[in-house]
C-alpha cells in the first residue's frame, strides 16, 4: 500500500511540494521547524481526514493560502486527495470520486504513526489504548466499522434520554436493546483479535536485546462485568446512569492493560523500555493487519530523538518485516540513515530528502 507520488500545497510552511517516493524507505532530514513533521502530518490527514497535531483545520492551512491540498498516488493504482479551505469547507476524494467518510480513506491507506505522543500510551487514558486495538480490528474485520457506528448512534440516543431525567421505560429500552446488540458484536470482534495481538506483542518483546525485567502481561477489559450480558448490565445501571446523565458501562469503556507482576508496566519499566514496548505494540498491530489484509505505511517522526541507536536498529528491523513503506524524519542525515543502511535490500537504500524552510528536495543521487 505504498505511496508512489505525493503532492502537498498550502500545508503549514509547505507552500508546494511534489515528491516521487521510494517504495520502501524515505528519509526527510533538516533542522527543527523546517517542515519535516508537517509533511508527515499531511500524509496523516490524507489517510484519516485529520491532523495529528491540531483539531482545527484552519490552523494547519498556510497563512497566505485559501486552503490546503494533499494528493497521493498509491502503488495499487488508487489515488487519494483531500482539500481543506479557510472557510471551513473541504472535500476528500478516492480515485477522483467523493469519499463517503474518513473511515473510507483509512481503509485505502492504513497508517501507523510513531511520534513523541505515541509513547504516552501507557500513561494515557483507556481511550488511547482502546483506539489501538480498534485500529487493528477495523482493518481486519469488515463488520467492525458498521457495528461500532451503530453502537455510537444508540449510545448518543440513550445518553440524550438519561440527561432528561424522567424517562419512559419503553423509550429507553429500545435504545438499550440496540446498544446491547451492537455492543456485544463489537466486543466479540475485539476479543476475536485480541489473543492474536497479545501473542504478536510478546513475540516481538522476546527479540529485545537484554530483554525486560519480566514478562509483560496484556489484559483486555470489555467495559462491563464478565458474568452479565450487556442488556442486563445496562438495565441494572440505569438508575445510576440517570443521576450522572451518561452511560457508564459498555464497549466505549473498554481498556487494554499492560502489567508486569501485577503492576502497571510504566511503574517498573525504564523510559527506554516503555518506548520499545509501545513500538512492539504498534508493530504487532501492523503485523496483524498485514496477515489478513495489507501492510500499512509507517510515519516515524524524529526516531533518533526517541530511541537510542540499538533500539533504533531493532525497530527498523521490525518495520522492514511488517510495513509496506516508511517515511522517517530526523535532524542529521548520518544519524537518521544509519539503522536503515544495516538492513537487507531493498530496505537498505533509503531515498533522502532535505527539508528547509518548507522546501523539500531529493538528494541528486536519490532523485528519479
Amino acid at each position: 500500500m505504498a505511496l508512489t507520488r505525493l503532492l502537498v500545497a498550502g500545508f503549514r510552511n509547505i507552500q508546494h511540494a511534489e515528491l516521487m517516493l521510494d517504495s520502501k524507505v524515505n528519509l526527510f532530514c533538516g533542522p527543527n521547524g523546517a517542515g519535516k513533521t508537517s509533511l508527515l502530518e499531511a500524509v496523516h490527514m490524507l489517510a484519516t481526514g485529520r491532523s495529528f497535531r491540531s483539531r482545527q483545520h484552519r490552523s494547519v492551512i498556510q497563512h497566505s493560502s485559501r486552503g490546503l491540498t494533499v494528493f497521493a498516488e498509491l502503488e495499487t493504482g488508487y489515488s487519494l486527495g483531500i482539500e481543506r479551505l479557510t472557510d471551513g469547507s473541504g472535500r476528500a476524494r478516492i480515485n477522483q470520486r467523493p469519499a463517503e467518510s474518513s473511515s473510507q480513506l483509512a481503509s485505502c491507506l492504513p497508517l501507523q504513526l510513531i511520534n513523541s505522543n505515541s509513547f504516552d500510551v501507557l500513561d494515557g487514558g483507556p481511550g488511547v489504548r482502546r483506539r489501538l486495538l480498534d485500529w487493528t480490528v477495523f482493518h481486519v474485520e469488515p463488520m467492525f466499522a458498521r457495528e461500532w457506528k451503530n453502537y455510537q448512534i444508540a449510545l448518543r440516543q440513550r445518553n440524550a434520554l438519561l440527561r432528561r431525567g424522567k424517562i419512559a421505560v419503553d423509550a429507553i429500552t429500545v435504545w438499550e436493546e440496540q446498544l446491547a446488540h451492537s455492543g456485544e458484536r463489537v466486543n466479540i470482534l475485539r476479543e476475536g483479535r485480541f489473543q492474536e495481538f497479545q501473542s504478536a506483542v510478546s513475540a516481538l518483546l522476546c527479540e529485545l536485546p537484554g530483554g525486560l525485567p519480566g514478562p509483560v502481561e496484556i489484559g483486555y477489559r470489555r467495559g462491563w462485568r464478565k458474568e452479565t450480558d450487556l442488556c442486563t448490565a445496562l438495565q441494572e445501571s440505569r438508575e445510576g446512569d440517570v443521576s450522572l446523565g451518561h452511560t457508564r458501562i459498555g464497549p466505549h469503556r473498554a481498556d487494554v492493560r499492560f502489567t508486569l507482576a501485577g503492576e502497571p508496566a510504566q511503574n517498573i519499566l525504564s523510559r527506554g523500555q516503555q518506548k520499545m514496548l509501545v513500538c512492539a505494540v504498534r508493530t504487532a498491530m501492523a503485523e496483524l493487519v498485514s496477515r489478513h489484509r495489507t501492510q500499512p505505511v509507517f510515519l516515524v517522526d524524529d526516531l533518533p530523538a526517541e530511541l537510542d541507536e540499538t533500539n533504533q536498529q531493532v525497530f527498523a528491523h521490525w518495520i522492514s518485516r511488517s510495513a509496506s513503506q516508511v517515511l522517517v524524519t530526523g535532524i542529521e542525515e548520518s544519524t537518521t540513515i544509519r539503522p536503515w543502511q544495516r538492513l537487507e535490500a531493498p530496505w537498505n537504500h533509503p531515498r533522502v530528502f532535505h527539508v528547509e524552510h518548507g522546501n523539500i528536495s531529493a538528494e541528486p543521487s536519490a532523485a528519479l
